[in-house]
């Protein structure tokens, strides 16, 4: 399953740096989970460039997504959740 999991970031990776909006910044699993990591200026350009993969990709299927608005290290930063 890993494997398809990095096949399939590859191809976000692609798709954020055609979109210019942002970059593919890895990935973690743990407990049966697995956290993809992407980071860009604008949330909704960056799920833009995305979306259509992940709608399509049955590795996301019962995913969510979160699109920060501002620093990852901001507590304050708006969040929306995405479900897959």
């Amino acid at each position: 399953e890993r494997e398809r999991i990095h096949e399939f970031s590859d191809q976000l990776e692609t798709a954020i740096e055609s979109a210019h909006a942002g970059e593919f910044d890895g990935d973690e699993f743990g407990e049966g989970v697995c956290t993809l990591y992407m980071y860009g200026p604008d949330a909704d350009a960056l799920f833009t460039a995305v979306d259509p993969l992940l709608k399509g990709s049955p590795l996301a299927k019962g995913a969510k997504g979160v699109k920060r608005y501002g620093e990852a290290s901001d507590p304050a930063a708006r969040e929306e959740t995405v479900q897959y």
